[in-house]
């Protein structure tokens, strides 16, 4: 399944289940924005504090915390839901998500080539 199916098949399951992605004003969608904000921050933050106990086991050996191996399926989980997040907020603002990545990633070609090795 390519990228743009992907979005549109979460954003139809969405509308089914009755989170919209369309609204009859700014301030209806402005709302709406903030609230896919805090989702998409609490899960950003979900995945911070779970890497931030991996790291103490490096950083204090007396901290008996999970190792990577252990989270990583919990973590990209955590990246899963953000990116859902990520596919609600660019459809509320009428945006076609696989296209503005291509458009950044070329920007970023022009901009860091120079970099490549």
């Amino acid at each position: 399944m390519d990228f743009s199916s992907i979005v549109r098949r979460q954003i139809a399951a969405d509308e089914r289940r009755g989170f919209s992605v369309t609204f009859s004003s700014d301030a209806e969608r402005h709302d709406q924005l903030s609230r896919e904000l805090v989702g998409l921050v609490g899960e950003i933050g979900e995945f911070a504090n779970q890497l931030k106990k991996v790291g103490l086991s490096f950083t204090n050996p007396r901290y008996h915390g999970p190792r990577l191996d252990e989270v990583a399926a919990h973590l990209r989980e955590e990246v899963a839901d953000a990116a859902i997040y990520l596919f609600r907020i660019s459809t509320i603002l009428g945006g076609d998500l696989e296209q503005d990545i291509l458009t950044k990633m070329a920007q970023n070609d022009d901009r860091y080539g120079g970099l490549e090795r």
